[in-house]
């Protein structure tokens, strides 16, 4: 299905008509007055009427995993990265380097259980980049331990009947099991990157990042 990609980085045009449109961040599809916002393929399919038949989600507790897992192979990873390689490596069409975009890992990961405990989720969670108290690989993997320790002993406390609820965001009201859902593939996606930048500069992890680690997300075909 033919579309037009649109670049908003440094196109001011384009900004300002994602702001008329109330669009907060990217990504998003338009389609005259309707929109999706993030990779949501089945509202996607509805946007262009076409029938989607996707996989059924994981679980919650299974999705929980499978972000602990990601999470894991985050830290373990940008722990061994030293810092030129933190600060100098980006995607040239990205503003975030290396740091930063590990971090974010961390960050939208634990936006979810924050959404959780507070009842909102603001899209500037998303755009907090790195402090400046934590810069190295390793500042990062321990902040990455925090995140990790709390949203898994959130899960260990949260009522299965929580994951049918409502969650209220930045983009409107999303079933808390698609919310975390989400969450799990932003974070995967974002990891995916983090390798990439590593492996085109020839740092090469010791061990890969596993197919595995992906089973069961709905996880876009492009890289970035």
């Amino acid at each position: 299905m033919e579309y037009e990609p649109v670049n908003v980085l440094g196109n001011p045009k384009a900004q300002a008509e994602l702001k008329a449109l109330g669009v907060p961040v990217v990504p998003v599809t338009v389609l005259g007055e309707r929109m999706v916002h993030g990779w949501n393929p089945a509202a996607l399919a509805e946007l262009v009427n076409v029938p989607y038949d996707g996989a059924i989600a994981l679980d919650p507790q299974e999705l929980g995993e499978a972000l602990d897992s990601l999470l894991f192979h985050n830290q373990h990873l940008i722990k061994k990265v030293p810092l030129d390689k933190l600060e100098g490596l980006k995607h040239p069409e990205r503003p975030r380097v290396l740091r930063d975009l590990a971090f974010h890992v961390f960050r939208l990961s634990a936006a979810f259980v924050d959404t959780m405990e507070e009842g909102y989720f603001p899209e500037a969670w998303l755009l907090e980049d790195a402090p400046e108290d934590i810069r190295t690989g390793e500042q990062i993997a321990v902040y990455g331990e925090g995140v990790r320790s709390h949203i898994r002993a959130w899960f260990a406390g949260a009522p299965q009947e929580v994951f049918q609820g409502m969650a209220k965001t930045y983009y409107g009201e999303q079933l808390v099991h698609e919310l975390l859902e989400r969450t799990a593939w932003h974070a995967g996606q974002h990891l995916r990157q983090v390798y990439n930048l590593l492996e085109e500069d020839d740092f090469l992890p010791a061990d890969s990042l596993p197919d595995a680690v992906f089973e069961g997300l709905p996880m876009p075909t492009e890289l970035w």
